[in-house]
């Protein structure tokens, strides 16, 4: 009977819900077989998960890669940044001069003169304003390639034979190179010369060949920093913000510094043996690190510096 046939039909079909919603809610019913126990009639199946991977896949080949250009002046020791004070200081000397060669000032001259030297300030402040927004820009750490220079990590062997210590360099120097805008990064020790090296450097045999052992890249780290004027000398935090600042203390020529550096953090710090360490930080960004990445300088230095304690020649 028709009644017979709908209880045979019920207790042979199973309705479930589709997946794919968080919370296991029902999007679809899709119903087991495939005559519908209600009606009678056949019902179209239906696949979510095949229509969810069409559609992802026709999603990622419609993405597409965009690169950003950015055009300069291209003038030797001028930041292009300050184009705007440049302006707002011709700007401002062109009101005092029309205002000298004018006899009878109108009001509306005068108004005319207010609004121009306020916007004369604003364009004098605005370099400065960017500058201290960028320095509290994002982190972008882990990008280590940087022009004229080659990754390398390197560690003492007598560092390297305690592997308590080792860990503890290891993981300094990764934390270094991915929670701030560093791409390279060396400690220097009194006494011993460079025990740790990590990301981008320059070394007498970038471009000619690959990095020797850890040794030989240390070796040759030791060298350059003590060739480098000023650097050892440095008694405190010492931050050269940008390319002008490199090149007016002369830390432009610095060997082991690659020319697409852009700024140079040397953070000292003391292992409490007496030693002095310099912990060495290097960007491809100008102003690359803000008072936040500072102050985890200086923590990871005193970090490396305990490391360091007991280092030999």
């Amino acid at each position: 009977t028709t009644h017979d046939c709908r209880m045979r039909a019920s207790a042979s079909s199973t309705c479930a819900p589709a997946s794919g919603r968080p919370g296991g809610r029902p999007v679809t019913r899709v119903c087991a077989s495939p005559v519908c126990p209600t009606t009678h009639h056949r019902r179209r199946m239906s696949y979510p998960c095949k229509t969810t991977r069409l559609t992802s896949h026709t999603r990622a080949a419609g993405d597409d890669e965009f690169a950003v250009f950015r055009f300069t002046l291209g003038i030797p020791g001028f930041d292009d940044q300050d184009i705007p004070r440049v302006v707002g200081l011709l700007g401002a000397s062109l009101l005092v001069l029309n205002h000298l060669s004018s006899a009878n000032l109108s009001d509306a001259q005068s108004r005319t003169e207010v609004i121009g030297g306020c916007l004369a300030a604003a364009c004098v402040a605005l370099p400065a304003l960017g500058r201290r927004l960028d320095e509290t820009g994002s982190v972008t750490g882990g990008t280590l390639d940087v022009a004229g220079g080659e990754q390398v990590f390197a560690l003492s062997s007598s560092l390297a034979a305690d592997a308590p210590k080792a860990a503890d360099a290891a993981w300094s120097t990764y934390a270094l190179l991915t929670q701030t805008n560093a791409v390279g990064a060396f400690l220097w020790v009194d006494g011993v010369g460079v025990v740790c090296a990590r990301g981008s450097v320059r070394l007498p045999t970038t471009g000619v060949s690959a990095p020797g052992a850890a040794a030989v890249t240390l070796a040759a780290l030791t060298a350059s920093a003590e060739a480098a004027v000023g650097l050892l000398e440095l008694k405190s935090t010492t931050y050269l913000s940008n390319r002008g600042a490199i090149d007016t203390v002369g830390a432009n020529t610095w060997g082991f510094l690659p020319p697409g550096v852009e700024s140079v953090l040397v953070q000292p710090a003391s292992n409490g043996g007496g030693g002095k360490v310099r912990l060495v930080l290097l960007s491809e960004k100008p102003r690359a690190f803000n008072a936040k990445q500072r102050a985890w300088a200086a923590a990871m230095a005193n970090k490396l510096a305990t490391a360091s304690k007991g280092e030999t020649m």
